[in-house]
């Protein structure tokens, strides 16, 4: 089963998919520190999707029985860009990054080089996240397809090279290929919503 979350579901949605994201270069790339990333990325989650939310994004989990397995965030089309204000919002479960101004550094400047390629057209597929034990199991692939179902245009990024394949045989092409020399390489895509051919 899939649903939206209720507010006081996102914090087990950050612990998921801090679990599913402990490897990611993006995430590893502001959190360096193995252990560092272990205590520090569910809170940075959590303030993600409740940055979403607040901007009139949607946050949905996929269920076995009661167990929560996987999880989608989605920022609709007409959604603002996120800024620094409302990160500010969530300063308590994010003090932790008063002590690390590097840190912040690398989170701001890599959310900006994200936040450029977002194109105004199409919904935005922020977080997919399979708990690691769930993963092989279609659980990724339903909750693509229920983002998809409304028919519009998604667009996402990856920094997981592996996941590349993955989407393009969901149907997204890839639009870019995004190097820098300060931080990892990722990918970008788009999947045309029926509701733009008809």
């Amino acid at each position: 089963m899939i649903r939206e979350l209720s507010e006081d579901e996102i914090a087990p949605a950050a612990l998921l998919a801090a679990a599913a994201f402990q490897e990611d270069p993006g995430f590893s790339h502001i959190l360096p520190a193995d252990a560092d990333r272990r205590k520090r990325l569910p809170s940075l989650l959590d303030a993600m999707f409740r940055v979403d939310a607040a901007s009139g994004g949607r946050v949905r989990g996929a269920f076995d029985d009661c167990a929560l397995i996987g999880i989608v965030a989605t920022v609709p089309v007409r959604a603002p860009h996120r800024g620094v204000l409302d990160w500010l919002k969530h300063w308590r479960s994010l003090s932790w990054m008063a002590a690390s101004p590097s840190t912040i550094l690398r989170a701001l400047a890599l959310s900006d080089a994200v936040e450029r390629l977002r194109p105004a057209s199409a919904d935005y597929l922020h977080v997919l996240a399979v708990h690691p034990a769930a993963q092989g199991r279609g659980v990724g692939a339903a909750l693509v397809r229920e983002v998809l179902k409304d028919g519009s245009s998604v667009y996402l990024e990856t920094f997981t090279p592996k996941n590349v394949a993955w989407y393009e045989a969901r149907g997204f092409a890839r639009a870019a290929e995004v190097a820098s020399p300060v931080r990892p390489p990722f990918w970008t895509f788009i999947r045309r919503g029926s509701a733009l051919t008809r």
